[in-house]
């Protein structure tokens, strides 16, 4: 939630909530299987607001300078 409104085009700056919250799903996931369910987990809460752009939403992980393991997307494939 930290991340919502700078993912929606409504912040100029990501909040340190929303990178703080980025490193430590970054750290935690270390298993395939812990990166299968951190990416379903966001799957389904980028699908309950529509108004995130793409584009803002793959900005984060630069701008918290954190590799998450897979790309920030509206519509994640966490099949792969």
């Amino acid at each position: 939630m930290p991340c919502l409104q700078f993912a929606q085009g409504g912040q100029d700056k990501v909040p340190q909530t929303c990178c703080n919250g980025i490193h430590n799903l970054a750290d935690s996931a270390t298993t395939v299987d812990d990166k299968t369910a951190a990416c379903k987990c966001l799957a389904t809460a980028f699908q309950k607001f529509p108004t995130i752009k793409d584009e803002d939403l793959q900005k984060i992980p630069g701008l918290c300078n954190v590799t998450v393991p897979f790309p920030l997307s509206k519509n994640l494939k966490c099949d792969k």
